[in-house]
């Protein structure tokens, strides 16, 4: 069904999901009838062992995920998010590749309908990465739930992985941890792949872009068979927007009693200086790309690109133009050695090439020849105003003002959501007067079904509520499927 049309008998989706990342994927894997069940006794935490044996036989999506969770620790603020990959992954944090603790089993008669909406193929955003950069994120934890990564692979021969620096020999150090990092391009292809592998590829809408998104009440139900009586729902969604099929464009309106947000961080962040928009200005890495791609070798007397930003985009944007032989000027707002920045964050064994971009912040990266004449750091020094001659003025933290002449310049300042589809929705954030940001307001959610404290039958998951990593992102399938199966029983 590509268009929406007036039908008594027309019975809206339980869900849609907006946006198709590894998140929504998984969701939809469990939505499709696929049960997880604790395997007993295979957890090395005894505690949450005790705890999941207390009732044999029940699965997850019948369990009590807040009794479940509690007393959990890790690297996300969602206690479900750390429960989900603590099954998933035992002991991932330690660097072990242990197996995972659940079993899955098909179950036709939990299945509830739904449609996920992208508008690109399955994978979302990795789609629009640049194909040969390694994955922050080790291969293990980017696996989904029903589709074993290495066993992907290895039916893709021709996909060979590259090894982040010789210290790691198949992606085993000498300690035993895994430590395989793929390509983008790697994940990007098993997460479009991953659809088919499962078989859930009827619930996908591909190439279909949400224009817009709003609560219906009751009375406006008029070209579905609602279930609005119900005195738990208050009508249902209307989602809007234009499908490309077959190289046709159709416009389609559906509706769906749960909507779920799971559209990731996609709108490149501003300085909101002077001159931002100016035609030799970047903001996103696959423009960058096609830019280095496209210019021919650099003459020795080039002016250096400005690269903003202490981020890992920015990393790889520092490291593409000197393998260009562009001369990088590099301004961060905060000192080299701050532990916030992520290049002090990550070990060197296995992410060689960002350890390399934090010594060269630090001024400890040398050549045969003495300091790199091809890479310069101005560390606590904001971009304030570029012109139109190419020449930026940049600001010391002292207050000192000096100008230097680029040939580009490249702000990776990070990302942000586009939730403009959203009308007549309250503020979403836990800071409710502020634009949603996964870092500085994140959509307030209940944290065991991630659903929306402000907006009843709307749930977030992924980045939208800080959860950045694809392995803690996949926890809110749990939470809301949980929620979902025993609200319909």
């Amino acid at each position: 069904m590509s268009l929406f049309s007036s039908d008594e008998d027309y019975e809206p989706f339980e869900v849609v999901v907006i946006g198709n990342g590894p998140n929504a994927l998984s969701l939809s894997f469990i939505l499709c009838g696929n049960v997880p069940y604790y395997i007993p006794r295979q957890h090395p935490n005894a505690i949450l062992d005790q705890k999941l044996c207390e009732d044999r036989g029940k699965s997850l999506l019948d369990s009590d995920l807040e009794y479940l969770s509690e007393g959990l620790e890790g690297r996300s603020f969602n206690p479900v998010a750390l429960l989900f990959d603590q099954l998933l992954r035992p002991n991932a944090d330690l660097g072990k590749d242990q197996a995972s603790c659940l079993k899955w089993h098909y179950n036709g008669s939990r299945a509830m309908k739904h449609l996920v909406l992208g508008s690109g193929p399955p994978g979302g955003c990795w789609h629009n990465m640049e194909g040969s950069q390694l994955t922050l994120s080790l291969n293990n934890w980017l696996e989904l739930p029903g589709c074993n990564f290495q066993d992907w692979l290895r039916a893709h021969r021709s996909l060979t992985v590259r090894k982040p620096c010789n210290l790691v020999t198949n992606g085993v150090k000498s300690d035993g941890y895994n430590y395989d990092r793929a390509t983008t391009s790697h994940i990007a292809q098993y997460y479009k792949d991953f659809v088919t592998n499962t078989n859930i590829t009827s619930n996908f809408w591909n190439d279909a872009k949400v224009v817009s998104v709003k609560r219906l009440l009751q009375g406006d139900c008029t070209d579905c068979r609602c279930r609005a009586a119900d005195s738990q729902r208050d009508g249902c969604w209307e989602i809007r927007g234009v499908r490309t099929y077959a190289g046709i464009h159709e416009m389609f309106v559906v509706h769906a009693y749960n909507v779920v947000l799971a559209t990731g961080n996609r709108v490149p962040k501003v300085l909101g200086i002077s001159g931002e928009n100016l035609p030799f200005v970047y903001h996103k890495m696959d423009a960058i790309a096609r830019y280095l791609n496209e210019l021919a070798d650099p003459p020795l007397s080039m002016d250096p690109c400005l690269v903003v930003g202490a981020g890992l985009s920015a990393a790889d944007c520092v490291l593409a133009a000197r393998n260009k032989g562009i001369p990088v000027i590099h301004t961060v707002r905060r000192q080299a050695n701050d532990s916030k920045i992520i290049y002090n964050q990550l070990p060197g064994v296995v992410y060689p090439e960002y350890y390399k971009v934090g010594q060269m912040l630090k001024g400890e990266m040398t050549t045969a020849y003495g300091k790199d004449s091809m890479y310069t750091a101005y560390t606590k020094t904001s971009l304030v105003e570029i012109r139109k001659d190419k020449e930026c003025v940049l600001k010391k933290s002292d207050g000192t003002l000096f100008k230097q002449k680029v040939s580009s310049v490249f702000i990776l300042v990070g990302a942000k959501p586009d939730l403009s589809f959203l009308h007549g929705v309250k503020r979403l954030g836990v800071k409710g007067l502020k634009p949603v940001d996964s870092k500085e307001n994140p959509i307030d959610i209940n944290p065991f079904t991630y659903e929306s404290v402000k907006e009843p039958g709307l749930f977030a998951i992924g980045p939208l509520i800080g959860d950045n990593f694809v392995r803690f992102g996949i926890g809110g399938a749990l939470g809301i499927a949980n929620h979902l199966m025993k609200e319909n029983e």
